[in-house]
């Protein structure tokens, strides 16, 4: 400690009076030692504040340290006698001894990993390194002795039995410090544990206010993983931050279990990660847009010092260039989120006379092979559009174009970061793929001789990491795994073998035409392939990359694929190229290559079988018409049906691909017509991407891109002809060709004039000796994910499912078609039940038997089968329902109400309806609807037609067949349905028609309008599903009654809505009712005073949606925002009789117990109370209530009215009064006690 002085400390610049407390470093600067011990606490720096000299101020404390613990011990008079051997010490170091004093290492406590001194954190495991004064600062905090008292020093002192001296050896040192960490250790884990830290990465940069990021994610913890952290600090803009939990087994479970979790926000999805340790990445750039000449750029060290010297943080971790290509960018890791929110207060600095730029927490892609004309101006441009930014600044965004090899480098930091999420970039309508990382391959030549492989591998540069990857006359292609190893040979540029042969190493050219090679493992799959996303547009701006021009080789192909089809990694295929890629990602790649070869073959017309050419004919007029809800199939007429184009119709079901028994109907049949299990949305399905349904495989075996796929369009030189079938029924051009997709609900599209050149999956894709020619195909699409009722599809579904069929049916029978090739249309992926849709198809075919010769259920069992929809597959289901049966059309053709194929008869027999795609919307209920002879019903719905059967036999025999008995009307449907009390009567049940009960038997939970009005249930149970026999699974009752809790018959105009028991016992279509609704909730009446364009706070957000709230309007609301209906509850009050006449709009009492128009229901308290001056103002009265006072109540007063009464008094002045009457009237006196008293 110095004496007394007037001198400055350089750290807070006050003066050092006499009994300040300072030190002196070996550089003779001087501080306050608080100031000293403070900046090495917190910010872990123990070098000198002024010069930086390394040590300079953990030295000094130390020296301090030493000084008062020998003084303090010499006032102990052998105080080890009294010393308990099982007390906790601490040793006191002598800094003059210090850790491996001749190499100046100091080693890890976690892994005996030795560093140097500069490094402040272990290169190893990243733990920080053990100082002396912070081990005494801990153990003071700890023991509670934060005083600087001397009895507090004393205290802390005399429990160290053992005193450091000069001559102590390293060995006791290092000892002592083991032990002294140990106890630390001890400390921490029983009282501080509040301080535990875990980190958070990959924050998202949609979000740039991180007070609200902070609170999104402890929203997320504490309602999905009832975790409640103790603090949370986020930086967007480092994508990073962290988190105080209370104790390790929290910190356990965030790192160990939950590792990451899904953030939505503002319409966004994004996953951060929890962590034990923190690595920030940043990248710095030196700018050479100015040089005229090679620059000198600095090396990675100098690059290190520079950093340190400047921002004097931690040494980062490592900084190195990112490549040889990009030589003036460098990668630099640290992990202290403290340094870099220092460097982003000035990101820019000088290093070897050339101006540098950080870029914090930033993210780096690469574009590679970009077309020639393109320049960093448009890249910048295109990248803003697609983040949807219309500028972004300097320091978020850096573009870095070599072209030479026409490679870029994107450094996106900040807001910028939203180009992370990118897969692609749209440069004038083209994609261009977003890279990762480079790959990094190197041209030898030239090869004056043969050498082999090992020659040539064996070199000391390449140091086992370089593989050849082809050959081709006079050049040798390499890849090399390493990235350091790939920049060295750069950097050398040349390589000697043996003492004759020079050869020069330079970056990869491609070096052989690619319509010699195959599509194998050494030309795509093992290397090129994997370094994709499952996109064909990443392609498309490049029609010339090999890929559309290597020959295609089916064996290899199926091989690779089912080598990663049942598992989670890929046999043959480098694993240092494939580790963070899943099976299902490689499948879809696979599936993308098979695509790329058929535009490739599609472009060049023609393909190869075993050397012999195949020419491929594709019709140049394909021809593509869209049915719509619009659209007219053939006009009406006068009945003349007389008979059918067959006497049968015969259906078969086999398990086969459709394609091949297409291609076998064409031999057989005039006009074959292929089903397309289309989706509706995009056209191909997910083809581009290399999904597996049906419909992808068929765009993967032919040019029907060509027809549905406008996007496409120019990449063939002749397009499709796409028309509309319009509302009178004529062909007619499609113009915007933008209304293709979606398809609608009951709309389809026919395309003619296909070709077909590929073989099934099974077979590897492979190419047919004889293209499939002028092919027709109709594509439908199914419900995706449609709500079930037990196995069968609900009622609105299963309608809409045979109107589906039914206008497929309708459209190959007016294109003339005399044979159909179906499938399970819809059972897939998209999980509609097969046992009903077969028994749909059936139903569909008794209406049509006679209009098709032959139809054919091509069904082949793929990836989707033994889902929870069809456990057995979905040939069984609909072979034992179809196959070898024959349907012949009923012989009276022309009876009223009835449809004979697509022909709908006249309620009057005289005419035949128009075919249409789509007149009114199927009625969900179908032929159990109870109100298809009401007026205004049938207005907005359609119905079935009668029974062909039932009306040409009197007797149907398929009244037991559920799907035909909902599909057309036998008897009059029963005007009361499922309530009908004579349902059970026979003779009722033979005049009337009546809904069929349930397939969900007691086990319906589903108490909705729709489905109550289309089914029969057993009786509802009293207990509801709080029955006793219920819940003890008594078998006999639970088979005689329904447990459900049924709807509240009020919905969301309940009032009783705080009657817990009510609330239990019966649905709504509200969430929980808030408990202090409608009055009293804070959070609602925030809400309810935010403007439409203002942001609602999360809190606020969050407690609407898990909460039902009374609306504030009341049954006047005007809202039609869905949620809004769905959030809240409606409770209707009695509408004031005389309106806008009304006289007491001034009365808190009748405004809080009638509705008045433009007046809301639910009124919160003025803010202003008592001392409001509007009380009479209507405007303010309607929004804003007031505490009801006696002058403001038109009520009478019925309480408080005698607390000015002396009863007491009263009743004594009337006894009084009896006796003086009794007296003048001189009546018998009464005996003592007669009144009462």
């Amino acid at each position: 400690m110095s004496s007394s002085t007037y001198d400055q400390c350089h750290m807070c610049e006050d003066e050092l009076g006499d009994t300040d407390d300072v030190i002196i470093t070996e550089c003779n600067h001087k501080f306050h030692r608080h100031c000293a011990q403070k900046r090495f606490d917190t910010k872990h720096k123990s070098d000198c504040y002024v010069c930086h000299k390394d040590s300079a101020i953990s030295d000094a404390l130390s020296r301090v340290m030493k000084t008062q613990i020998t003084k303090s011990t010499k006032k102990i008079d052998d105080s080890s006698e009294y010393m308990n051997p099982d007390d906790d010490y601490i040793p006191a170091l002598d800094s003059e001894n210090s850790i491996n004093t001749n190499e100046k290492l100091w080693e890890c406590e976690r892994c005996s990993v030795s560093n140097t001194e500069s490094i402040k954190r272990c290169q190893n495991c990243g733990k920080l390194c053990y100082s002396l004064p912070s081990i005494f600062r801990e153990t003071i905090d700890n023991d509670e002795c934060n005083d600087s008292s001397p009895t507090k020093q004393f205290t802390l002192v005399s429990i160290t039995p053992i005193i450091s001296t000069s001559d102590t050896t390293r060995g006791t040192i290092k000892q002592d410090l083991k032990s002294s960490t140990e106890y630390k250790e001890q400390k921490q884990s029983s009282s501080t544990e509040s301080n535990i830290i875990v980190y958070i990465t990959d924050l998202p940069a949609n979000i740039d206010n991180d007070d609200n990021l902070a609170k999104l994610i402890q929203n997320h913890l504490e309602n999905i993983h009832k975790i409640t952290p103790i603090s949370i600090k986020c930086y967007s803009e480092l994508a990073a931050g962290f988190i105080y939990v209370g104790d390790n087994q929290t910190k356990t479970c965030l790192i160990d279990k939950i590792k990451r979790m899904v953030l939505d926000s503002t319409g966004d999805t994004s996953i951060i990660s929890f962590n034990d340790t923190l690595e920030l990445i940043s990248y710095i750039v030196i700018d050479k847009t100015n040089e005229k000449k090679d620059v000198n750029l600095p090396e990675s060290h100098e690059i290190l010092n520079r950093w340190i010297d400047l921002y004097h943080g931690e040494k980062p971790r490592s900084c190195e260039q990112i490549s040889a290509q990009f030589p003036n960018i460098y990668r630099l890791i640290s992990t202290s989120l403290d340094d870099l929110l220092n460097v982003m207060s000035n990101r820019d600095f000088l290093i070897n006379n050339l101006i540098a730029r950080v870029y914090v927490g930033a993210n780096c892609s690469y574009f590679e092979d970009l077309p020639r004309s393109t320049n960093k101006e448009q890249l910048e441009r295109t990248i803003c559009i697609s983040i949807g930014i219309t500028n972004v600044e300097s320091l978020s965004l850096h573009i870095e174009l070599n072209k030479q090899t026409r490679n870029a480098c994107i450094i996106a930091a900040g807001i910028a970061r939203k180009w992370a999420t990118k897969d692609f970039l749209y440069v004038n309508g083209k994609p261009i793929p977003i890279k990762v990382n480079l790959a990094f391959r190197l041209l030898l030549h030239p090869i004056s001789k043969l050498y082999k492989d090992d020659e040539i591998l064996s070199q000391k540069i390449f140091r086992g990491q370089a593989k050849i990857l082809e050959r081709c006359g006079d050049k040798i292609t390499l890849e090399i795994s390493s990235k350091t190893i790939f920049d060295e040979c750069l950097k050398f540029g040349v390589l000697r073998i043996g003492t004759d042969s020079v050869l020069k190493l330079e970056n990869y050219i491609s070096i052989m035409d690619p319509e010699e090679l195959e599509i194998d493992v050494e030309t795509w799959y093992e290397n090129e392939m994997i370094r994709y996303k499952p996109d064909i547009m990443q392609f498309i701006n490049d029609l010339e990359h090999p890929i559309f021009r290597y020959k295609w080789n089916a064996q290899i192909w199926l091989e690779q694929f089912q080598n990663i089809m049942y598992s989670d990694s890929i046999t043959n295929i480098d694993s240092r190229h494939h580790s963070n890629l899943s099976s299902d990602k490689i499948r879809h790649l696979f599936q993308m290559t098979v695509m790329l070869n058929t535009i490739g073959v599609i472009r060049k017309k023609n393909y190869f079988i075993k050397n012999e050419q195949i020419n491929l004919n594709l019709d140049p007029k394909l021809k593509t018409i869209i049915y719509n809800h619009d659209s007219l199939l053939e006009h009406g007429q006068t009945v003349q049906l007389t008979t059918t184009p067959y006497t049968e119709t015969k259906v078969k079901v086999i398990n086969e691909d459709c394609l091949t028994v297409y291609g076998n109907c064409c031999k057989d049949y005039k006009k074959p017509l292929l089903l397309n299990m289309a989706n509706a949305t995009s056209p191909g399905g997910g083809y581009r991407k290399g999904d597996g349904a049906q419909e992808e495989n068929l765009f993967r075996r032919s040019d029907y891109f060509r027809s549905l796929d406008v996007e496409l369009d120019h990449i063939y030189e002749e397009t499709s002809e796409r028309f509309v079938c319009s509302s009178d029924g004529q062909i007619l051009p499609l113009h915007d060709y933008q209304s293709m997709y979606p398809i609608d609900e009951y709309g389809a599209i026919y395309t003619s004039g296909l070709t077909f050149f590929r073989k099934s999956e099974q077979q590897g894709y492979d190419y047919m000796e004889q293209p499939l020619e002028n092919v027709y195909s109709l594509a439908i699409a199914a419900y995706r994910n449609p709500k079930l009722d037990g196995n069968m599809l609900s009622p609105q579904y299963s309608v809409g499912m045979r109107k589906k069929i039914e206008n497929l049916f309708s459209i190959a029978y007016n294109h003339k078609h005399d044979c159909l090739i179906l499938s399970a249309l819809g059972c897939g992926a998209f999980r509609n039940p097969p046992e009903h849709v077969a028994k749909i198809f059936r139903s569909v075919i008794e209406q049509y038997a006679g209009f098709f010769q032959t139809i054919i259920f091509a069904i082949l069992d793929d990836h989707n089968t033994g889902q929870q929809h069809n456990p057995e597959g979905n040939f069984k289901s609909f072979r034992n329902e179809l196959h070898d049966q024959i349907f012949r059309p009923i012989l009276s053709l022309n009876r009223a109400n009835t449809i004979i194929g697509p022909y709908r008869i006249s309620s009057d027999a005289s005419t035949i309806n128009d075919v249409t795609i789509f007149d009114l919307q199927p009625c969900p209920l179908g032929a159990k609807c109870n109100k298809m002879y009401d007026s205004k019903h049938t207005l907005k719905y359609s119905h079935p037609a009668l029974c062909n059967e039932l009306c040409a036999t009197e007797r149907c025999q398929q009244t037991d067949n559920l799907v035909h008995m909902s599909s057309f009307i036998h008897r009059n449907p029963c005007k009361n349905g499922t309530q009908c009390k004579d349902i059970d009567d026979e003779k009722h049940s033979r005049e009337y028609e009546h809904p069929s009960c349930c397939p969900n038997g007691a086990n319906c939970q589903d108490t909705s309008n729709n489905h109550e009005q289309a089914y029969r249930h057993l009786p509802l149970c009293e207990n509801f599903r709080k029955c006793p026999q219920f819940q003890k699974r008594v078998k006999s009752h639970c088979e005689q009654f329904r447990h459900c809790n049924p709807s509240c018959k009020l919905g969301n105009k309940c009032i009783y809505f705080h009657n817990k028991q009510h609330i239990e016992n019966y649905k709504h279509p509200f969430p929980s009712p808030c408990p202090f609704t409608p009055y009293h909730c804070a959070f609602y009446e925030k809400f309810t005073t935010i403007k439409s364009n203002e942001t609602i706070p999360i809190d606020i957000d969050q407690h609407r949606l898990d909460f039902a709230h009374v609306c504030h309007i009341g049954q006047n609301c005007t809202d039609k925002d869905p949620l809004h209906w769905e959030k809240s509850i409606h409770v209707p009050r009695s509408i004031c009789k005389f309106g806008y006449q009304c006289t007491k709009l001034v009365q808190e009492d009748h405004l809080n117990s009638y509705t008045h128009s433009k007046i809301n229901d639910i009124r919160f308290l003025c803010t202003d109370a008592d001392k409001c001056q509007k009380r009479k103002d209507l405007r303010h009265l309607s929004t804003v209530r007031h505490i009801i006072t006696f002058e403001d109540s038109g009520i009478v007063r019925y309480f408080n009215l005698n607390k000015d009464i002396d009863f007491v008094q009263n009743q004594h002045d009337n006894i009084e009064r009896v006796i003086n009457y009794i007296k003048k009237e001189k009546w018998e006196t009464f005996k003592s006690g007669s009144i009462p008293q």
